[in-house]
């Protein structure tokens, strides 16, 4: 008999785990929406849970077991003298059971002791029973577990009665299933929580069977009753409360922004790669600038090159009273070359002038002429000329193919251009003489720089004839060659 009481209380309990588990919240899950910047979505996001939504809870949380005691009232049919209270018998009920989710849950039930029945004879019995249970209040008023502070719970369930005493009040014969008839319970609960482990407890229950349950009656059909009023504590067993739903909203907003962010980034990238790439164009450019007019030690930290200390300049720096006068003019465009105008530049050179002004002169007369250069609005370094015999288109010494050999090499390696510029002395010769003896000695030195390998699409040339800018003479007897980009 107990064996299949057991067996019914378990396939019962079952039935309301898989009904539990079957269960769909269907509230409301519109959490609050806050505004982000884009700061925001560069910082690892804080979890926000969407409103009374909750994970059901696996089989190691919110168990629980509770123990009451009250009251029961055997209604009977038939009915027989006395109300109500004439029939009141003590009770107990001791139940475990789990929450499902916060709404949802189950139990098993134990209530027992004695009851009136219709003829006052007080009989023991033992009622087992699994419930059904739902938690109309959850979700309200709850803590940061999920847990409400009042649960109102209705409930509905089956299991089996046993009338210990029925035997020995029926002696009819043919009546044997009164002893362990099928029953109905139904009822409702009410807790306070007092902490998250413990409740309060208060429930009205009923409970209908057959109505030759209490001895009384021959029919098998249902009409027995029992109202029970009970109190009594609640302990909740394992982890307690209810894992909550992070909303995944923000977590894909700030997705979404990342990989548009990441676009963003990927293209200012490609950009700034193509504007280094150019950048180290410029600067390799500059260091020919650098190289050829021998300033490349001591500008090299404009242009990254401070750790290659142990780099050299290719070609050595001339250092004499004219090429430094003629740099300082070319650092100093608007110079007329009197002492009492004399830039700062050349003052510092004297100690007159204040370091910090000095500096930030030459930087900006500098990077001028390196612009300049660049744009090809002045050669690069100094002229170069070569000086001829009189009514001739021969050099006046053999040693200046030197520096036809050295401009070559220059303009070679760095793909220059070359202008030359042929002039003759005005003080002798009439100016047909002059304009042609002065091209006969800018195609000389253009023949020469196509025998040592320039192209003649980079040579430009000129003629200007017969000139007196210079003095000496002979020193008008000359053809002049810059480079430029």
């Amino acid at each position: 008999m107990t064996g299949k009481i057991l067996l019914l209380s378990a396939i019962c309990l079952s039935a309301l785990t898989v009904k539990a588990s079957d269960v769909i919240t269907t509230s409301d899950s519109i959490s609050k929406q806050v505004s982000v910047t884009s700061e925001h979505y560069l910082q690892t996001l804080k979890p926000t849970y969407l409103t009374n939504v909750s994970e059901a809870a696996n089989w190691g949380r919110n168990w629980f077991i509770e123990v009451k005691g009250g009251a029961s009232a055997f209604l009977g049919s038939p009915i027989g003298c006395g109300d109500v209270f004439d029939r009141l018998s003590p009770a107990l009920q001791v139940g475990i059971g789990k929450w499902f989710t916060p709404a949802v849950g189950g139990r098993v039930a134990y209530q027992g002791l004695s009851f009136k029945n219709g003829e006052f004879k007080s009989m023991n019995y033992h009622y087992v029973h699994a419930d059904f249970l739902y938690n109309l209040t959850s979700g309200i008023n709850c803590n940061d577990l999920g847990l409400s502070r009042w649960d109102v719970i209705p409930f509905i369930g089956v299991g089996m009665i046993y009338n210990k005493d029925w035997h020995s009040a029926c002696t009819c014969p043919g009546f044997t299933s009164g002893s362990h008839p099928f029953a109905f319970s139904y009822g409702l609960e009410c807790r306070y929580r007092l902490n998250n482990r413990m409740q309060l407890v208060a429930e009205l229950s009923g409970m209908t069977t057959a109505k030759n349950f209490d001895a009384v009656g021959t029919s098998s059909r249902f009409g027995d009753n029992m109202l029970t009023l009970s109190a009594g504590l609640s302990f909740r067993l394992g982890k307690a409360g209810y894992r909550r739903i992070v909303d995944a909203n923000p977590y894909m907003a700030q997705n979404e922004w990342l990989l548009d962010y990441a676009g963003r980034m990927t293209d200012r990238n490609r950009r700034l790669t193509l504007q280094h790439k150019e950048d180290e164009r410029i600067k390799a450019e500059y260091r020919k600038i650098l190289e050829i007019e021998a300033l490349l030690d001591l500008y090299k930290d404009r242009i990254g090159d401070k750790d290659k200390e142990t780099e050299h300049s290719l070609y050595p720096r001339n250092d004499y009273s004219g090429l430094n006068s003629l740099r300082a003019r070319l650092n100093n465009k608007g110079w007329d070359g009197k002492a009492e105008t004399m830039p700062k530049a050349m003052k510092k050179r004297l100690g007159n002038a204040d370091d910090e002004d000095l500096d930030a002169l030459n930087d900006h007369a500098f990077d001028g002429y390196l612009a300049a250069m660049k744009n090809g609005g002045e050669p690069i370094g100094a002229s170069i000329y070569f000086f001829f015999r009189l009514g001739t288109d021969e050099l006046t010494e053999a040693s200046q193919l030197l520096n036809i050999d050295e401009i070559a090499r220059i303009a070679k390696k760095h793909h220059l251009k070359v202008r030359i510029s042929g002039a003759a002395d005005s003080a002798t010769g009439n100016e047909r003489i002059n304009n042609s003896l002065s091209q006969k000695r800018a195609e000389y030195i253009k023949t020469l720089m196509i025998q040592r390998g320039i192209e003649e699409s980079l040579i430009n040339t000129s003629y200007e004839g017969g000139i007196d800018e210079y003095s000496p003479v002979q020193a008008n007897r000359q053809t002049c060659v810059t480079l430029s980009f």
